[in-house]
């Protein structure tokens, strides 16, 4: 999946929450939506339960972090 662009998705509008570490009790860093994109730069990590993935937003950078891949959505290109 590295290299990959992943959709949050199955959040029920509540937003996954993005951490600057692997694991539930890493501090949040911000809320991603539901239908936002994001690429895969690391991963996986296994903590708490979950497996996490290191995402980054093409249009801001700024906006990373680890996510849990329960709410991500692999994009497949179209072919």
């Amino acid at each position: 999946m590295i290299g990959g662009a992943a959709q949050i998705s199955g959040t029920d509008g509540a937003g996954l929450r993005l951490r600057e570490n692997a694991g539930t009790a890493a501090r949040v860093k911000f809320i991603a939506m539901d239908a936002e994109v994001f690429e895969i730069t690391q991963g996986p990590v296994e903590k708490d339960g979950y497996v996490w993935w290191y995402v980054v937003s093409p249009y801001d950078e700024s906006r990373s972090g680890w996510a849990a891949s329960d709410f991500l959505t692999a994009i497949v290109p179209q072919q």
